[in-house]
């Protein structure tokens, strides 16, 4: 509960921050561009930005997508004259702007401070080798407005020839599945509009004309014919009108599948068997529950999840079943130094017959018991980590670290001998369906996935690299079936892609799909349980919630058994630290049965020596933190660069 609270307490606190910051903002209202391909194949571009801003900025900033042309000649930016539309004014009469190249995000900072105003800012670069030349055609791939900070409104772009041509012979493609018109035979070449362009848009045009309008360029080696490109862009159009229909088909689908989904999380969640032992809880009584053996008691309780302080669930069963003794003896001399430490802590002997043992249990016996005084003794403080004093010296740290990995090792194996070992294994089983259910899962986003980019039009490029991203994490994922991180991590990944379709209709269908899917997979239980078993664990539960309310006074000897029974249980639920607490209240009021009057094993020194070992069992590997430098751009505030204002 802790960790969700903190959880919630951070999530509420970025939000105040975030709501509570400046109503700093800047738009861009209109982008007019001319764009002039020139007889060498170079790019040469004219831009007029109007921006809107709110509040006070140092610049603007303008991403220049790199492509495969040969990089940019020259950028300028300049104070427009007011009053005047593109084309209406030149360059040489005007002031300057400061401007600055950040190679790592490939973009301009324009030094032009703004506050509270609407400002136009000039733009003019070329771009060399943008254009290539064919033997009977020209082809221009320009991306004009890609990796923009925001929506820009009222875009117009004009791209021109530099000398006579025949308008059939030009033809141009817009690869952007947000929307815009592109339209030919018209002034210039190409004549581009868009009311809103997107942020997310791909922003590109592909035009092909004449290759005799670059009279001053070399030949590609590259041999592509212009029915070749033609033919590969007519059929990208033609994907594009059966978009919306193909998006339709998908939305049943993901609906269709969604509904399933969800009926599958309501199932699990709403489980008859589940919830009838839940209900019947109240009929197993304490007596009951008390003659179960108590390792038993912590593997049902954690659901087979055993976590390395519970070997000490092991010794407790080997001493219910007469196997070991146990009494309270001194601690070690390194804790008596140690102010936190307890001053005493359990000797565990053992005394029964080892052939008597099951594989489980000799595991454990052999690999927490060593021989001394005659016989096979384990001190519960041995396994505890190095005191402060301790941690002073490098060589005490290596040396409980290497304990400590050792420890971990055995309490894995011999988990593993738990689990293969009746009557656990009977008791919780891993769940068959995961074997078939993950798989099934991964295989349905990924066909639907490739065939959304698919339908939305996205480049080949982009579906290749899906399909090898999202197949190996599927594979991983359908291999390690048993964990639900990984399929859940799966489910991460096809909402980061999903979120990257541009069609809107197709991509809300299937992330809405996703989350449904997450919650079913959430939701599948690792392990199987009969009714009795979910009861059994159940009525565990709730004397686990009484016993963090700390025990209740009494004065019999009866009410001490019954305190000590209850103070085992603690241990078994892993609830000491909340029943000491309790229970040490309990004495400070004067309840009668202190451990002070009659001892008892598990009275609040013991438990709270149980507790020390148990935090103290492993130690963090040591490592000096270093401090890394802040990477950006250091002219103060673009970011990650793209067109908008820092």
């Amino acid at each position: 509960m802790k960790k969700w609270m903190f959880v919630i307490a951070g999530l509420a606190f970025v939000l105040v921050v975030t709501g509570c910051g400046g109503k700093k903002s800047f738009s861009m209202d209109q982008v007019d561009t001319r764009a002039y391909v020139m007889p060498d194949g170079d790019l040469y571009v004219e831009e007029l930005f109007t921006y809107t801003f709110h509040g006070s900025f140092n610049g603007t900033t303008r991403y220049i997508e790199p492509g495969e042309h040969e990089g940019i000649e020259f950028f300028e930016a300049y104070q427009p004259p007011p009053g005047k539309k593109l084309g209406e004014f030149s360059y040489e009469n005007l002031s300057s702007l400061n401007t600055e190249w950040d190679g790592e995000n490939d973009t301009y900072y324009i030094h032009d401070a703004a506050k509270d105003e609407v400002k136009q800012v000039y733009y003019r670069y070329r771009i060399d080798q943008a254009a290539v030349r064919y033997s009977d055609v020209g082809k221009l791939d320009f991306s004009f407005f890609k990796n923009s900070n925001q929506d820009i409104h009222h875009v117009s772009v004009d791209l021109y020839l530099p000398s006579e041509y025949n308008k059939t012979d030009v033809h141009g493609f817009l690869h952007d599945r947000t929307g815009g018109e592109l339209t030919t035979g018209g002034e210039s070449a190409l004549h581009y509009e868009n009311d809103r362009l997107s942020e997310y848009g791909d922003a590109e045009i592909v035009m092909l004309f004449p290759q005799n309008q670059l009279p001053q360029m070399k030949v590609s080696q590259k041999e592509k014919s212009v029915k070749q490109l033609l033919a590969a862009e007519q059929k990208r159009e033609a994907r594009m009108e059966l978009r919306d229909e193909r998006m339709q088909w998908a939305g049943k689908i993901t609906g269709a599948l969604t509904i399933v989904f969800l009926l599958g999380a309501v199932m699990y969640l709403l489980s008859w068997r589940r919830i009838s032992a839940w209900l019947n809880r109240k009929q197993v009584s304490r007596d009951e529950l008390a003659l179960l053996d108590p390792l038993l008691k912590t593997y049902l309780y954690r659901k087979s999840k055993l976590t390395q302080k519970d070997f000490i669930a092991g010794l407790l069963s080997l001493r219910n079943r007469g196997f070991v003794t146990v009494k309270e003896v001194p601690s070690s001399a390194r804790f008596l130094e140690e102010p936190t430490a307890p001053d005493t802590t359990l000797l565990f002997t053992f005394r029964g017959d080892a052939g008597l043992l099951s594989p489980a249990e000799q595991q454990l016996v052999d690999w927490l018991f060593k021989d001394r005084n005659g016989g096979r003794e384990f001190r519960l403080d041995s396994v505890a980590g190095p005191t402060f004093k301790e941690k002073q010296n490098d060589e005490f740290i290596v040396k409980y670290r290497k304990a400590s990995e050792r420890h971990a090792a055995a309490f894995k194996q011999w988990k593993k001998a738990v689990s293969d070992t009746n009557p656990y294994a009977d008791e919780v089983k891993p769940n068959g369906l995961l074997k078939f259910l993950v798989p099934v899962m991964v295989i349905i986003h990924y066909v639907l996935l490739l065939y959304l980019f698919y339908a939305d039009v996205a480049s080949s490029l982009s579906i290749v690299l899906i399909a090898v991203l999202l197949g190996a994490g599927g594979i991983l994922a359908s291999i390690k079936y048993t964990s639900k991180l990984w399929i859940l991590l799966y489910h991460v990944a096809c909402f980061v892609i999903g979120s990257q379709i541009v069609h809107e209709d197709g991509s809300s269908s299937y992330l809405i799909l996703v989350i449904s899917s997450a919650l079913f997979a959430a939701l599948i239980p690792k392990y199987r349980m009969s009714w009795k078993t979910q009861q059994y664990r159940f009525a565990l539960k709730d004397w686990g919630k009484e016993l963090r309310k700390g025990p209740a006074a009494g004065g019999t000897q009866a009410d001490r058994a019954e305190a000590e029974r209850d103070a085992e249980h603690a241990v078994l639920l892993g609830i000491i630290p909340q029943y000491v607490k309790r229970l040490r209240t309990g004495q400070e009021d004067g309840a009668v049965y202190a451990a002070a009057t009659i001892p008892l094993l598990f009275s609040a020194d013991i438990l709270a020596s149980m507790q020390y070992t148990q935090t103290h069992l492993g130690i963090l590997s040591s490592g000096s933190s270093s401090s890394g430098s802040s990477a950006g751009y250091s002219g103060g505030g673009g970011g990650g660069g793209g067109t908008g204002a820092f």
